[in-house]
């Protein structure tokens, strides 16, 4: 998959936790069991397009998995997002290709798919109405171009300079299990989790699925590999045209936003030949389109997650490893059947 950046200036009862340890919002080193809602992640985390009413005032939490403090001392560095907006265009062979793509900054430590977590139980219809795109039942042979405009806010990681101290509750917990029963170590993952939240990044983008037939393409990816982008806009331009498209997605936002959706439909519109559509093209070269858009940007989608396994719990190293093993094989398991 080729990747062009183009800036732009501009507990379950079981648990003995007490109540201030239990969580549904975004807090670096609390813990979440991924199976929990394995496949429908994205029910719980805002990371895609969703019906939101327009009207609604309603506000959109990027993060609302349940999950539970675990460290005594976790302490995080913060850093602030990039005031401006920034245009990445993504060439994706596969539909596949294209979800990897989206959720690139989303890592999960025993699984290579990160996207599966999120979408794996939907059908592809779903997954491709999220996506602005029709589904279409026949073997069309076509490739995907994925242009996103995003905004940080602000990114968060563990300081893993410091040593953490397990929480009490925890300690007598993990002292009870036997590592060696399968059955015991699972019911210990529903009660307290599989992973901690090691990272992650708000704010916002706008995306758009560009469907290609394979010939254009083709043109599209040498023309990147040639690097040509300097060339002009009016070049760029071309090779998003009709002639090699099949299908040009709606314009989605991911958090939702049905305001800043009808507003990009009504005014990113790129008119080539006789045709006249919705376009995130139209921010590469109207600067004052992007300062816009860059201000109607807010905070309300998560934009990259990393999680780890649980592995820091335990102090003996056998422990440890027998733990990550079941976690890691239940998520194989899991990714195949998704």
């Amino acid at each position: 998959m080729f990747i062009l950046f183009l800036t732009l200036f501009f507990c379950c009862g079981v648990c003995e936790s007490g109540e201030g340890d239990l969580g549904y919002s975004l807090s670096i080193g609390n813990a979440i069991d991924v199976f929990a809602n394995y496949g429908d992640l994205s029910q719980v985390t805002q990371v895609v397009s969703a019906d939101y009413e327009e009207d609604s005032l309603e506000i959109v939490e990027p993060f609302r998995e349940k999950n539970i403090r675990v460290f005594e001392n976790v302490t995080s560095i913060e850093s602030p997002g990039d005031p401006m907006v920034a245009l990445n265009i993504q060439l994706c062979e596969t539909f596949e290709d294209l979800l990897a793509g989206y959720f690139g900054n989303f890592k999960i430590e025993g699984t290579e798919q990160p996207w599966k977590a999120f979408l794996g139980d939907w059908i592809y219809d779903e997954i491709m109405r999220t996506f602005g795109i029709e589904f279409d039942t026949s073997s069309d042979n076509c490739c995907y171009v994925l242009v996103k405009l995003s905004k940080t806010h602000r990114t968060v990681k563990m300081d893993h300079t410091k040593q953490i101290r397990v929480k009490e509750y925890m300690e007598r917990a993990i002292n009870r299990l036997d590592v060696n029963d399968t059955a015991a170590v699972r019911r210990f993952m529903k009660s307290y989790g599989t992973h901690y939240i090691d990272s992650y990044v708000t704010g916002n983008f706008i995306y758009q699925v560009f469907k290609y037939k394979r010939s254009g393409y083709r043109l599209l990816k040498a023309y990147v590999k040639r690097g040509r982008r300097s060339s002009g806009t009016d070049n760029l331009r071309f090779y998003f045209s009709s002639y090699f498209l099949k299908q040009v997605g709606d314009i989605r936002m991911a958090s939702g936003n049905k305001r800043i959706e009808e507003w990009a439909k009504d005014n990113l519109r790129d008119s080539q030949y006789l045709f006249s559509r919705p376009s995130l093209l139209r921010l590469y070269y109207n600067a004052k389109l992007a300062f816009k858009l860059n201000d109607m940007l807010d905070n309300g989608a998560l934009l990259g997650l990393g999680l780890k396994i649980l592995k820091p719990l335990f102090r003996d190293r056998y422990r440890r490893d027998k733990y990550a093993e079941i976690v890691e094989n239940d998520m194989k398991l899991w990714e195949v059947n998704a």
